[in-house]
């Protein structure tokens, strides 16, 4: 099944010029691959950012993940929040 036919009914767009803008879709993958990337770059552009994002733009850039190490006899186990 194409992403095509998961994504849109037939009267909603035509499947040949679908096929045409997918692959005028520059990137490496496949094309559920770039249809989401292409998809992703687009609700990015069309969201104002807010205060919020900021914030957490900024929080990010500063962010410590401490590891917990856990031992045992058998076995260690490393994690983290990240």
């Amino acid at each position: 099944m194409s992403i095509f036919e998961e994504e849109w009914e037939d009267y909603e767009l035509d499947k040949h010029d679908f096929e045409i803008w997918l692959d005028s879709i520059e990137g490496d993958g496949t094309d559920k691959e770039k249809y989401d990337r292409e998809m992703a770059k687009q609700e990015k552009e069309s969201r104002p950012k807010t205060s919020l994002d900021y914030f957490w733009e900024e929080e990010m850039k500063h962010a410590e993940y401490p590891e917990v190490v856990v031992q045992s006899g058998n076995y260690t186990m490393t994690y983290s929040n990240n």
